[in-house]
């Protein structure tokens, strides 16, 4: 990490060298620590030094991990970061995807009929930083394989803690009471809860800060595989791996970080229903028509800030 030592007067001549960072320049450390796959216990005092006897108690107020950064400086504005969790049954495999900076889950299940392309499909949609699994890596090593040549991404097997049904079933409802019936499979509850459970292990706090779930399944999207989106350059090109010369690069005139990243995901997941693309059009048609209002909305929108990542951040108590 090449840390500066810092130092802290301690009644003699020099001053006593100690083992840490200066707190205002955290962030950095914190960012590369955690692009390199690792884990960080942030430690606080959680008593008023004034009124502590001896040495002030300190504590694990959170944990960063890749998967459930908040910090916006650490983050992609115009990308989502996604943790993930895969649970194994023993007729299917259920992805969940999670946004803790913005409050989005995402449910689907991928059956025993279908083709393990079809998982890897979902996870390039979705590209998380960090993926915890059900099963030990021996029993989905091509999985395991695939999401650290592709994503670099860090992997947690073995979690079954995580996803024992009881457990999840209770995380489910207290977050999510009204979607709690429309999971249609033991291993979607298990996989939901293990999110959830997961979040308020490395944050310390009841996960609030979340909006409906999205459960899907196959067919509400157009399905793309790998080599398609990559050969397509929907959002990166082909030849240096960067935004500019894709698609999304073309049409990315967003005002803000929260319609960058509703574009991406336009762009990602392509309607296939006929009565919702036609919906859209004709919001976007009447902008088109309209251009006063356009560019009325357009300049009401470039004042407004991340308001979503900022939500996030007030919720975990990491604001400063």
């Amino acid at each position: 990490l090449d840390i500066t030592l810092t130092g802290k007067s301690c009644g003699l001549e020099e001053r006593a060298p100690m083992c840490g960072v200066p707190y205002h320049s955290v962030e950095g450390y914190l960012n590369r620590l955690v692009q390199k796959g690792y884990k960080v216990a942030i430690c606080e005092q959680v008593e008023d030094p004034k009124s502590a006897t001896g040495l002030v108690k300190r504590d694990v107020t959170r944990v960063v991990t890749p998967g459930t950064i908040t910090d916006n400086s650490l983050l992609n504005e115009d990308k989502n970061n996604y943790l993930c969790a895969l649970c194994y049954g023993s007729l299917s495999v259920c992805a969940a995807f999670a946004d803790i900076s913005t409050g989005e889950v995402s449910i689907t299940e991928i059956g025993e009929d279908d083709d393990i392309t079809d998982l890897f499909n979902e996870l390039s949609v979705y590209q998380p930083s960090e993926v915890i699994i059900n099963v030990s890596q021996r029993d989905c090593d091509g999985v395991c394989s695939f999401i650290r040549d592709k994503f670099n991404a860090l992997i947690e097997c073995e979690q079954k803690t995580l996803f024992e049904y009881e457990k999840a079933r209770e995380a489910v409802k207290r977050v999510f009471p009204g979607d709690y019936d429309k999971l249609s499979s033991p291993e979607m509850v298990m996989a939901v809860g293990a999110l959830l459970q997961y979040i308020k292990k490395t944050q310390m706090s009841e996960v609030s800060f979340v909006r409906e779930l999205n459960i899907y399944a196959k067919g509400k999207y157009l399905d793309l595989d790998i080599s398609t989106r990559r050969n397509l350059e929907l959002t990166e090109s082909m030849r240096t791996k960067e935004k500019k010369g894709s698609l999304l690069w073309v049409l990315d005139k967003t005002k803000t970080a929260m319609g960058a990243r509703f574009l991406r995901n336009w762009i990602l997941k392509p309607l296939v229903n006929p009565a919702a693309i036609t919906r859209r059009q004709a919001a976007v048609g009447d902008f088109f028509k309209n251009r006063m209002a356009a560019e009325d909305v357009e300049y009401l929108l470039s004042g407004i800030l991340d308001i979503e990542r900022l939500t996030a951040k007030a919720v975990y108590g990491n604001c400063s």
